[in-house]
């Protein structure tokens, strides 16, 4: 019997993972754009593989073939070479692609360490998204929200592009930023506040609140647009 759409993506997913192309399930999952927790659904054929799934694949990886995923004809690797710039993204030829470094919540300590410093980012996974015009993407990051203080629009899971701030425009910095504090904490939060060298952060969703000193900041980075949002259960 012929495999599946789910059998062959499941399939290429040991492939990828055996290539030291992606490091887990989780990754895997954010990537194709499906929730870790339904992965044995998937394997039971109880929730299907779509279209988007398989082309958030392809855009990833871009030697994976789109056709091979869904007919299972053909071979599920090509040699780039022969593969146009249309092809690979599934989209106009114009699109713009960057590769980002990307800090799962996993990560956060890590990525926090030293991060006043130009550091090498190299130790971490990349994310791809779209290049967003008068975006700026120097010493920008994907950073993985953990939990859901600031749900909806950045609920757990969520991945979201990150701009680094320079420390001398911290006093005029508003809306949802994530901070490395010097007591070693990292949080994302809404400055609702900030006045006289004062922020007030605020979770959107539960409406606590914490007050912090400039002084008291190590790193600040404005999070930007979504690129990527977990499946609603």
């Amino acid at each position: 019997m012929q495999a599946t759409t789910n059998q062959r993506v499941l399939d290429i997913y040991k492939e990828l993972k055996n290539r030291l192309r992606v490091r887990n399930k989780t990754e895997f999952a954010k990537i194709a754009g499906f929730t870790n927790t339904h992965w044995s659904e998937y394997e039971s054929e109880k929730r299907r593989f779509t279209h988007k799934h398989v082309q958030s694949l392809v855009n990833h990886f871009q030697d994976l073939s789109i056709h091979y995923l869904e007919t299972g004809i053909g071979e599920p690797f090509r040699e780039m070479e022969s593969v146009s710039n249309a092809e690979i993204i599934g989209a106009p030829e114009d699109l713009d692609y960057i590769t980002l470094p990307f800090v799962p919540f996993t990560a956060y300590g890590s990525f926090i360490s030293g991060c006043h410093e130009d550091r090498d980012m190299s130790q971490f996974s990349t994310f791809k998204v779209l290049r967003r015009p008068g975006k700026e993407y120097k010493n920008a990051v994907v950073i993985e929200v953990r939990g859901n203080s600031m749900a909806p629009r950045y609920p757990d899971q969520s991945c979201h592009v990150a701009r680094r701030i320079n420390d001398g425009n911290w006093q005029y910095a508003t809306g949802v930023h994530a901070l490395s504090l010097r007591s070693e904490m990292f949080v994302i939060k809404k400055i609702t506040a900030n006045i006289n060298g004062v922020l007030t952060l605020t979770g959107t969703a539960t409406g606590d609140t914490m007050s912090v000193e400039l002084g008291d900041i190590n790193c600040m980075w404005k999070v930007g647009e979504a690129v990527y949002m977990p499946e609603e259960e």
